[in-house]
């Protein structure tokens, strides 16, 4: 029997505080950017989106330097966060073959959106096509995408079922599912577990943050606060057969750029939340 510790990938994403929350004007150099990540003893997500860390024009220029000073710092960029809802859009692919180059191996596609007033079943055959066409590129590139469940009217994923019919017969190797306990939850309720079987054949990467009910909202509050509990957590792993890459996400931290001279806050909210992610995956806390 082996009784060694598994291996997992912990990161953050960097957007709520990094980029100031999607569009903010504060951008980390490379160092501090790595610096930040020592200190909190987690890799990185970074966005790479119109509002993000880097542009995605940008990206053959700035990621470079990114990786190169996480790796001085004992860190690494785990994947990127693209805004790519469609193929058609300019960059993506660029960055994507850097992203390849420099030893990533997953980026995150932003997910479709449900065009109001229309009906799902066309909506979904167009968002097959789309991803197919990703998949194609990934296949070539020998990159992986990753779609994250978002919960919301508006969100295409969010109730599992349609995800699986928008992913239908494409590999998950070339594009699956970065499965949100916190999104499933706000949208499945009780039958959480039912969304983890349906999609656990899809599952290529875990987002971990939760939340609590205040009143018919869904309120974000630190990991060990809310709903979403090691149970979950455990349960997507163990159906997935072995550690995921996992990402933190910050989201009951405002999103407000935050200076580095004052990211003390920050790291320690991370750290924190890391803590109890490690005891809720038996891996050392220290």
């Amino acid at each position: 029997m082996n009784n060694s510790t598994p291996t997992f990938d912990l990161g953050v994403l960097g957007k709520s505080f990094f980029d100031g929350g999607d569009g903010g004007p504060l951008r980390y150099t490379p160092e501090q950017m790595a610096q930040t990540c020592e200190e909190m003893g987690l890799d990185l997500e970074i966005t790479v989106r119109a509002n993000g860390h880097i542009k995605p024009a940008n990206v053959p220029d700035e990621l470079p330097p990114m990786v190169e000073a996480l790796a001085r710092r004992g860190r690494k960029v785990m994947g990127l966060a693209l805004d790519t809802v469609r193929p058609d859009e300019p960059h993506w692919e660029k960055a994507i073959r850097c992203a390849k180059q420099l030893g990533l191996s997953q980026y995150r596609h932003r997910g479709f959106k449900w065009e109001a007033g229309k009906p799902f079943k066309p909506q979904i055959a167009t968002f097959h096509s789309y991803a197919r066409d990703f998949a194609a590129a990934n296949k070539e590139i020998g990159i992986q995408a990753v779609y994250q469940i978002h919960a919301g009217a508006q969100m295409a994923g969010g109730a599992a079922w349609d995800l699986d019919m928008i992913l239908g017969d494409i590999d998950p190797k070339l594009f699956g599912v970065a499965f949100d306990a916190r999104h499933v939850m706000v949208e499945q309720g009780l039958s959480w577990p039912n969304a983890i079987q349906l999609l656990a054949p899809r599952i290529v990467a875990l987002c971990v943050k939760t939340f609590r009910w205040n009143g018919d909202l869904p309120q974000d509050v630190p990991l060990g606060q809310g709903n979403v509990k090691a149970e979950v957590i455990r349960q997507v792993i163990a159906a997935h057969g072995g550690p995921l890459p996992t990402v933190i996400h910050l989201d009951h931290l405002p999103a407000v750029a935050v200076p580095f001279a004052q990211r003390a806050g920050i790291v320690a909210a991370a750290r924190a939340d890391a803590k109890v992610l490690r005891e809720w995956l038996g891996l050392p806390t220290a």
